[in-house]
């Protein structure tokens, strides 16, 4: 070391030990919030960053702070982290880390790749859940569900999924198909269940030809039950007659079911028949029930469902709540990673932020 660094060192040690404290703090030190309270770090150290992103909290503390704030509201979440914790970090603070790290995963900046292909069987999901948006209104919150066969199994007549891959997007289509597409372009044996929408069956003829496609069974039961209430009198001979159609379609009897339709209608239609009979037509191929439970498959499309209540519903359309359309994006991707087990995306991403 020449003498000019050893001259600086030695400054730099006075300094740090020698000048009177009151100065040290003005000059040296800032006030860092942690989970032991507050502590005071030399400017330069990795607590003690300045920029857009340094929070001047521990990288503890912003890892606990995505956590709590894509499980409870900001303020909730602000009481429970003094509450337990002792720790004093205000609602701000929590929301403007949860919306940095929330970016950040949606610019893809610290996102995994999937290159591994796997030829276990996956069934495949997607739906929407509406949530209110302060610039928009009431706009769809689209999900996306992937999961493999073995990780489901029954506990007390309870169907259990262990593990899933979600996928969220508020705006269009295209764009929630960009980022699902990540999420099973290394998969080879895909099972896709849907309620019918035509966007989702484009995407997997166009894309995945050889996933297996199935029209969510409950759903087309509700349709023809609806139909059933309009062009049936009488609420018991309705009943009857869906019930029948059940057996049609777990027979592989759409056909029966459409002839059945018009026979009500004395073969003029009306909109309503027009429309369900369209319907059984154009998704008959994906209507093949019996098929599909001999060989063990899902005809349902209730996993989704209930991740819409879990994932989207649970925090993000809580009474009264209002979201900005990147406020919303955020959260949902901290409550995505959450879900999908891949919470060490966040540890990645705070680390380097560090």
């Amino acid at each position: 070391m020449n003498l000019r660094g050893v001259f600086t060192n030695f400054v730099r040690y006075l300094m740090l030990n020698y000048l009177s404290y009151p100065f040290r703090v003005k000059v040296l030190k800032k006030k860092v919030i942690s989970s032991y309270g507050e502590v005071l770090v030399a400017k330069g150290h990795c607590l003690n960053r300045e920029g857009k992103k340094g929070f001047r909290v521990s990288k503890y503390l912003q890892e606990l702070a995505c956590y709590v704030g894509q499980q409870l509201t900001f303020d909730e979440g602000r009481d429970n982290l003094k509450k337990i914790g002792g720790i004093n970090l205000t609602d701000k603070q929590l929301e403007r880390i949860c919306h940095e790290y929330g970016q950040q995963l949606e610019e893809g900046l610290k996102a995994d790749s999937v290159v591994v292909k796997d030829d276990k069987l996956h069934y495949a999901m997607m739906d929407g859940s509406m949530c209110l948006i302060r610039e928009d209104g009431w706009k769809e919150v689209k999900l996306g569900r992937v999961f493999a066969e073995k990780d489901m199994m029954t506990i007390k007549n309870r169907p259990i999924i262990r593990q899933s891959d979600y996928t969220v997007h508020l705006g269009d289509h295209e764009s929630f198909l960009e980022k699902f597409e990540s999420r099973v372009s290394h998969l080879t044996n895909m099972v896709a269940i849907a309620d019918g929408a035509r966007w989702i069956w484009d995407f997997w003829t166009e894309n995945y030809p050889e996933a297996i496609q199935i029209l969510d069974y409950f759903h087309a039961i509700e349709k023809i039950g609806n139909w059933a209430k309009i062009a049936i009198k009488g609420e018991h001979q309705a009943k009857l007659w869906v019930t029948l159609q059940e057996q049609y379609l777990l027979n592989n009897q759409v056909g029966e079911v459409i002839v059945s339709i018009k026979e009500f209608e004395n073969q003029v239609l009306t909109k309503e028949g027009q429309q369900l009979v369209g319907y059984l037509e154009n998704n008959k191929h994906r209507m093949q029930y019996k098929t599909y439970q001999d060989k063990g498959l899902r005809i349902g499309s209730g996993p989704i469902e209930s991740a819409n209540k879990q994932i989207i519903q649970a925090r993000l359309k809580k009474s009264g709540q209002r979201w900005t359309r990147n406020g919303l994006q955020q959260v949902a991707n901290l409550r995505v990673a959450y879900h999908s087990d891949r919470w060490d995306l966040f540890m990645t991403a705070i680390k380097m932020a560090a």
